[in-house]
């Protein structure tokens, strides 16, 4: 799907909804985040386990350039990407250097950059090229890089079918460690989001004046209070 830079996320899914689909990246700032926004900082929020970063969603980009050149990117193979970088034209140029400099630097950037799934912070070196080097992508140097390298105008989506069923679940612990030390078995669960829930949060939550829309959903252990 094509947008431009100025679509806000929430109005973006409101516009797919009616065809089973939605723009994946969940951000608790959605009903103001604009796709441009979202590009420029690689966004991601809740949900990211699943759905990943507003980068593994994108597939290509219009971008100015600052002497008003207009940059259009996707995934190339290779040999397309080493020949344009032969071009002696400012686009020409950009892919030249991307190319030789993360090629040619490739074991480094895969030793030092972290394997995590939301951690990155500047240009994203590591998936310039896919994992087997048969792809170039000049779109995951623009994206996160925070408007310093072009101003984006465009995007092209890939936007994913809405999910059929959603569960809640509450698991109850023993103390707040115990929560934490299973953390690991709701990464490899794929949960799509987890709350944590403190003694604190939840004490303070009983005295609000909703706590009885939610009370049914954090009910005590027999013999137990639950604490958190």
């Amino acid at each position: 799907m094509r947008v431009e830079a100025g679509v806000i996320k929430d109005q973006l899914n409101q516009y797919l909804k009616p065809f089973g689909y939605f723009f994946a990246p969940e951000l608790s700032t959605s009903n103001r985040a604009t796709l441009g926004g979202m590009i420029n900082t690689d966004a991601s929020g809740q949900g990211s386990l699943v759905y990943g970063k507003t980068s593994d969603h994108v597939l290509g980009v219009r971008a100015v350039l600052l002497g008003g050149d207009i940059l259009d990117t996707q995934p190339l193979p290779v040999e397309l990407a080493e020949t344009l970088g032969k071009s002696n034209t400012t686009i020409g140029r950009i892919y030249n250097t991307v190319y030789q400099r993360c090629r040619q630097q490739r074991q480094l950037i895969i030793d030092n950059f972290p394997k995590l799934n939301r951690f990155l912070t500047g240009y994203d070196l590591r998936h310039v090229f896919n994992d087997e080097m048969t792809e170039f992508d000049l779109t995951r140097i623009l994206t996160g890089s925070e408007g310093t390298l072009a101003f984006i105008t465009e995007a092209r989506l890939d936007i994913t079918r809405l999910p059929k069923v959603r569960r809640l679940v509450n698991v109850k612990y023993d103390s707040f460690d115990s929560a934490l030390r299973n953390a690991p078995f709701m990464v490899e669960a794929r949960a799509l989001s987890v709350e944590t829930v403190d003694s604190k949060v939840l004490n303070l939550a009983r005295e609000d004046i909703v706590w009885h829309s939610v009370s049914e959903l954090i009910t005590d252990v027999p013999d137990k209070r639950c604490s958190g």
